[in-house]
């Protein structure tokens, strides 16, 4: 019985390493944002600025103010939904399993024009092996560097499950297109937590905002 418990413990944190290596960040995925319309998608750059895209962000957001998005995991070509949420393995102490989230809600944005970011905060509800974990309400910040390196990060904060659990969340998703029509962001996630609960994963999903907006128009960009 002790050593089948000891291989099951090797087992788990085999599991646990190889799924922390097959985790790599795919912001560098990411080399052109597509703004995508009932038709098709066409690149970013040169219709639309850094401000033109904050000021849209910021209109989505406030429309959204406090609304949950529902998060789905998808296919990065044709930006379809394969499944609800987004998952990955963790290990919570000796017991592994997944760890997923279904939505994220985000309020009390703020935009910072000169830093070319909106700073938010934001409601992500997790669940581990299908019980709920519950999270502080995180700080973070959209940024729109370039039209063409958009990214939405949140702050490490505070998570607990089952009371005994403390653990340490951070969210990074990096934005692949905006479809304002339909109130949808696709791009690269990332997210890792770190305590009692240890792992990590990454994908692509898609953001779905209850409300959407009609798309602003732009002209090009003068040189």
């Amino acid at each position: 019985m002790v050593r089948c418990r000891w291989l099951f413990l090797v087992f788990a944190v085999v599991v646990f390493v190889l799924a922390g290596c097959s985790a790599v960040p795919q912001k560098d995925a990411v080399k052109e944002v597509r703004i995508c319309g009932a038709v098709d998608c066409v690149e970013a750059q040169p219709k639309h600025t850094v401000e033109q895209l904050l000021a849209e962000f910021q209109q989505l957001l406030t429309a959204n103010d406090g609304e949950k998005a529902a998060i789905c995991e998808a296919d990065p070509k044709t930006r379809a939904c394969k499944s609800e949420g987004i998952c990955q393995f963790v290990l919570g102490g000796v017991i592994p399993g997944s760890g997923c989230a279904q939505s994220i809600a985000f309020r009390d944005t703020v935009l910072e024009s000169q830093a070319h970011q909106i700073n938010l905060k934001a409601d992500m509800p997790l669940t581990f092996i299908g019980t709920k974990v519950s999270c502080v309400v995180a700080g973070g910040t959209l940024s729109v560097r370039s039209p063409d390196e958009i990214s939405i990060e949140l702050l490490p904060h505070f998570c607990n499950w089952m009371v005994v659990g403390n653990m340490s969340a951070t969210f990074h998703f990096t934005v692949e297109s905006i479809d304002l029509a339909r109130g949808q962001i696709g791009g690269y996630w990332s997210h890792a937590i770190s305590g009692t609960g240890n792992g990590s994963g990454t994908g692509y999903a898609v953001l779905k905002f209850p409300k959407a907006l009609e798309p602003v128009q732009v002209s090009e960009s003068k040189p």
